[in-house]
């Protein structure tokens, strides 16, 4: 009997170790693509103040690009490969 309580309370608490531990991944992910998405926002209004001068645009979105490279690479969360899919989203991006 004393056997069955214990082999219940491993259970439950490898349930809740799993339930927080999704829960922190979630909650890092959605900060994550916060991030992101105030980058997006922030170069489309870099593009959007410069779009009469291309050559002006073009370097001052070199010049985003490489601020929010060095941001990323200090930031904890961030793998490289994912700041490398993130450097390459935001180069592609154009005013509409």
């Amino acid at each position: 009997m004393e056997y069955l309580g214990t082999i219940t309370l491993t259970i439950i608490l490898i349930v809740l170790f799993i339930y927080f531990t999704n829960k922190n991944i979630l909650k890092k992910t959605q900060t994550k693509l916060d991030i992101v998405n105030r980058y997006k926002v922030a170069l489309l209004k870099v593009l959007e103040e410069t779009k009469e001068d291309k050559e002006l645009q073009k370097s001052s979105k070199i010049e985003f690009l490489k601020e929010i490279n060095s941001e990323l690479s200090r930031n904890i969360f961030f793998e490289k490969h994912e700041i490398r899919v993130i450097i390459e989203e935001l180069s592609k991006m154009e005013t509409e």
